[in-house]
């Protein structure tokens, strides 16, 4: 999902996309899906909904069933043929491609990227670039939904702007961004709202 690390399919290559859904299982839950899904399908209203970062289908899937039409972008082939192998693949268009630079054909009332998947983008430049593929999917008056926790301030020394989140070897370290924050660590729901032509830089 989302942004290469060091070329290829990064780290959501074939090792993790074989375990993701069962070490997420947590938020597959209806508790979960089921009010992001409400939601996006809401802000989609009768347009399309474009998934950056689709993953193995969580979302997309049920968006799907609820009749939106979904298009998909992952980097990662291991997670879509996870996708794909699941009942109701045929509702959603995925493709490989980098939520950050890739295009695709069609306009769209939503854009949407979520379970923190915009940290995975980890240089500022790369998260404005996503703001601008966005940007450029969107029809005048569609939204752009971005799922992200807030940070903990306690945790993050003054000075430090990454912690490591996992590591399965000597050389297999991902660190997750941290930012800033006066606040408690929690889950944010961002939205932006498209209210004309992309503007050029």
């Amino acid at each position: 999902m989302g942004a290469d690390v060091e070329g290829g399919e990064g780290y959501f290559g074939e090792r993790v996309a074989a375990g993701y859904d069962a070490d997420s299982a947590a938020m597959f839950g209806p508790a979960v899906v089921g009010p992001a899904v409400e939601l996006l399908a809401e802000l989609a209203g009768d347009g399309a909904a474009l998934e950056f970062a689709i993953g193995t289908g969580r979302i997309a899937l049920p968006l799907a069933e609820r009749g939106v039409r979904v298009v998909g972008i992952d980097n990662s082939e291991a997670m879509l043929d996870r996708l794909r192998a699941k009942r109701g693949a045929e509702r959603v268009e995925a493709m490989a491609g980098d939520m950050a630079t890739t295009r695709v054909d069609g306009e769209f009332s939503l854009v949407y990227l979520v379970f923190n998947t915009i940290f995975n983008l980890v240089t500022q430049d790369a998260q404005v670039a996503c703001f601008e593929n966005a940007a450029a999917h969107l029809r005048s008056g569609g939204r752009f939904v971005i799922e992200a926790r807030v940070p903990e301030l306690q945790r993050l020394p003054l000075g430090q702007t990454v912690l490591p989140w996992a590591r399965r070897s000597r050389w297999d370290v991902l660190l997750r961004l941290r930012h800033r924050h006066a606040t408690a660590e929690r889950p944010a729901l961002h939205l932006c709202r498209r209210s004309g032509p992309a503007e050029p830089h």
